[in-house]
């Protein structure tokens, strides 16, 4: 057993390391930011009122399916229930999105010093938004989904010469999906499935592609199933379809694809208008050419879109885009090696502009691991972190807010009868005195259940 550890790690240290540098870099992103992001807050309200014992929906309203809580709330019987674990396991989830995009590109055969400037690039454009959401959840999977099937194209000539338990796996990873967040979970699934369509080439082709449905529609169903016997023994079932289904019609946040397309941003500006052009001609190039890849990964880059509706702003447009993004930057590095092929040019120039290249994007790397260290160094010395607030033990907080906080708390407290706080921060101030109000700690619009705000009359 110890000789075949001793060989993996012989055969994966390159990629361990990466991983371990992605996870540097990342960190910070996560460690120093202070507490004032709400999606954050009721992420891990969620959470710990699953790690307390109650039963999402029937207990505590959500809108979304329950999986991130769920997972989260593991870890957090586990070390400890304080919002700094929650952080922690965000950073593995980018970490982990980064290295599968790695992954990727390598198995699509772009250099290193490409893939590391498509890395850098993202992380620039994802950087002031990375958090444990359920967004990043499902494009983890379907980041991981595109691996899976890039993998199988390469190692088989006939697609459909899949094993069951490959589709198997496939499938319940689209039904995770739906468990992370429904509406995107839906799409992803209905994408997975359709599009092998278009490499039906006969009767026999058709045959397979309805067994491996089948195969894959098996593999969803199971996650699926585990939730509605789990929902059902703990009388929830009525609650989930209220919150996540019949209460939609609630949920009026909307955000204009416009939005982005006249945003002061240039960069989001551009990007919102070039990128789905880009993923309309690319899909149409694919079919024309029948290249499986391409066919493969603009289908699932479609399917990730849907994350930008409703609300059209600039973290949901990038998460939904990323497979774009990538999409787009490999595309472009099989542009550049076509023209390097066609066009005549000095070797000897050519061979130092890569490797000038080449140094340029380490520097980068060896600058942002540099940055990042520094900032997990001010983060360990920053003394506002070094609080008594339950909960939030380890997360840097104003004086003002912990002055808030405090004397909040020292009020409800105080109180005979139960006080709620009619306010979207409401969970910011309930969850250090371990209390929760169904439909008050997320008083929010669309977030009630069918009946609205009619419940409250």
């Amino acid at each position: 057993m110890a000789s075949k550890i001793k060989n993996w790690l012989k055969l994966n240290y390159i990629n361990i390391l990466l991983f371990i540098i992605i996870f540097i870099i990342i960190a910070p992103c996560f460690l120093v930011d202070y507490l004032n992001d709400l999606d954050e807050i009721w992420n891990y309200s969620f959470a710990k009122n699953i790690a307390d014992g109650l039963v999402p929906y029937r207990d505590f309203n959500m809108l979304q399916t329950p999986s991130l809580p769920f997972i989260t709330a593991l870890f957090l019987c586990v070390f400890g229930n304080e919002l700094i674990i929650s952080r922690i396991l965000g950073i593995f989830l980018i970490s982990f999105i980064f290295f599968i995009l790695y992954l990727i590109l390598k198995k699509l055969k772009v250099n290193n010093f490409y893939i590391l400037f498509c890395l850098f690039c993202l992380f620039c454009l994802l950087e002031n938004y990375i958090c444990l959401d359920y967004n990043f959840c499902v494009l983890a999977i379907i980041l991981t989904l595109i691996y899976l099937e890039i993998n199988h194209i390469y190692s088989s000539n006939y697609y459909f010469n899949k094993p069951f338990i490959y589709n198997f796996l496939l499938g319940t990873l689209m039904g995770l999906s739906i468990l992370f967040k429904q509406s995107t979970g839906l799409v992803v699934s209905f994408i997975s499935i359709i599009f092998p369509i278009f490499f039906i080439k006969n009767k026999m082709d058709f045959k397979k592609y309805i067994k491996t449905t089948f195969y894959k529609i098996v593999g969803l169903c199971i996650p699926i199933i585990l939730l509605i016997i789990y929902l059902f023994f703990n009388n929830a079932i009525y609650d989930f379809i209220d919150y996540t289904i019949l209460g939609i019609k609630n949920f009026t946040s909307f955000i204009s694809y416009f939005n982005l397309i006249s945003s002061t941003d240039i960069t989001i500006k551009l990007l919102s208008i070039l990128l789905p052009i880009f993923l309309l001609i690319i899909f149409i190039y694919a079919y024309i050419k029948k290249n499986k890849i391409l066919i493969m990964f603009s289908a699932y880059s479609i399917a990730s879109t849907i994350v930008v509706y409703p609300i059209s702003d600039n973290i949901h447009f990038l998460i939904g885009f990323t497979p774009t993004i990538i999409l787009f930057l490999y595309s472009l590095f099989n542009v550049l090696n076509y023209l390097r092929k066609k066009i005549k040019y000095n070797k000897k120039i050519g061979l130092f502009f890569y490797k000038f290249i080449t140094c340029i994007c380490f520097l980068f790397l060896v600058i942002h691991l540099i940055t990042a260290i520094r900032n997990i160094i001010i983060y360990l010395n920053n003394t506002n972190k070094n609080h008594t607030i339950a909960h939030y033990k380890y997360i840097p907080i104003s004086t003002s807010l912990v002055n808030n906080i405090n004397e909040i708390d020292n009020y409800i407290l105080s109180q005979n009868n139960n006080v709620y706080i009619l306010d979207s921060q409401a969970s910011t101030y309930m969850i250090t005195i371990d209390r929760y109000y169904k439909d008050f700690n997320l008083f929010l619009k669309g977030n009630v259940g069918s009946k609205g705000e009619e419940r409250f009359n």
